[in-house]
C-alpha cells in the first residue's frame, strides 16, 4: 500500500458523517427486524429480549453487507484509505518483534527489516496525525530518529516505495 496525502479535515468530516449514518442505519435495521420478529415469533410471556437481540445482530449483519456495497464510493475514499492503512500497519505489527530482532542479525534481512520499519513508522505517523493520537507520537518520533540514525550509519537509501507486503513473509 502506497502512502498518500490525506486532507485531515475532510477525512474527519467524512469519518464522522459515516459513523453517524452507520449508527442511524443500524438502529433502523434493528427496529425493523425487531418489529418483524416480534410480530411473527413473540412468545406468550411477553419476554422479547432474545428477539430484540436477534434483531440487533441481523441489523449489524445488514449494515456490514450494505457497507461492503458502498465502501468504494468516492465519499468514503479517505475513510477507506485510513482503514486500509490501519490494516497494513496491523500486519506489520503482528511481526514487529521479529522485524526488530532482525536488525541485530548480520545477514541481509536487516535491510528488509529497516525497509519495513521505515514504512511502518511513516504509516503510523500519518495514522496518528489523522486520528489526533498525540499520546504515542513522542515515542514514535524517538523510534523514527533511531531508525534514521541507523540508516545514516549504514549509509543506506531507503524509500517508502521500497516497502512491499511480501517482505513480511520472511519474518
Amino acid at each position: 500500500m502506497k502512502l498518500q496525502q490525506i486532507d485531515k479535515i475532510r477525512y474527519r468530516k467524512h469519518l464522522n458523517m459515516a459513523s453517524i449514518v452507520a449508527t442511524v442505519v443500524l438502529i433502523v435495521f434493528a427496529l425493523i427486524y425487531g418489529q418483524v420478529l416480534i410480530h411473527f415469533f413473540a412468545p406468550d410471556d411477553g419476554n422479547n429480549f432474545k428477539l430484540n437481540l436477534a434483531a440487533v445482530m441481523l441489523g449489524g449483519i445488514s449494515l456490514l453487507v450494505a457497507f461492503r456495497c458502498i465502501r468504494r464510493h468516492p465519499y468514503l475514499t479517505e475513510v477507506m484509505y485510513v482503514w486500509d492503512l490501519k490494516q497494513a500497519n496491523n500486519k506489520i505489527y503482528r511481526k514487529l518483534h521479529h522485524v526488530k530482532m532482525a536488525l541485530s542479525d548480520s545477514d541481509n534481512t536487516h535491510i528488509d527489516a529497516i525497509t519495513i520499519l521505515h514504512y511502518y513508522y511513516a504509516a503510523s505517523k500519518q495514522q496518528y496525525n489523522l486520528d489526533n493520537n498525540t499520546l504515542t507520537m513522542e515515542g514514535l518520533m524517538a523510534d523514527i530518529a533511531k531508525l534514521d540514525n541507523l540508516i545514516a550509519e549504514k549509509n543506506l537509501t531507503i524509500s517508502l516505495d521500497d516497502y512491499q507486503p511480501s517482505l513480511l513473509k520472511q519474518f
